[in-house]
């Protein structure tokens, strides 16, 4: 029982070593500018718009978080090549139909007002 109690705290600890490397290597980039719907209307409308993303060898996993006053959206996750990253991170790492719900949701939300 105590052997086995020992081995599931290495185990847990190995993890949570593992967890903050990869935290470690995280970036985060706040997206100012936009030209194109709906990604212009969700900068305008929002508090903030960060694309979150952790690097590897030839892409990175992305992921968006959107805050409008004590809401906060997150989109799934999605693998990207790093050329199509540097050259529109936004629209990369959110696709079209996500941007548009989250514009709608803190419209519903929010109200017209905004």
């Amino acid at each position: 029982m105590k052997g086995l109690l020992i081995k599931s705290l290495k185990n847990i600890t190995y993890a949570s070593i593992l967890l903050f490397c990869n935290l470690a290597m995280a970036g985060q980039l706040t997206v100012d500018v936009a030209n194109n719907y709906p990604y212009k209307n969700l900068i305008e409308r929002t508090d903030d718009v960060k694309v979150i993303y952790i690097t590897n060898d030839e892409s990175l996993i992305c992921r968006v978080e959107v805050i409008l006053d004590n809401m906060k959206w997150s989109s799934v996750e999605k693998k990207v090549s790093k050329e199509f990253f540097n050259n529109d991170p936004l629209s990369n790492c959110l696709s079209r139909e996500s941007a548009e719900k989250i514009l709608f949701q803190s419209f519903l939300q929010f109200g017209q007002g905004l």
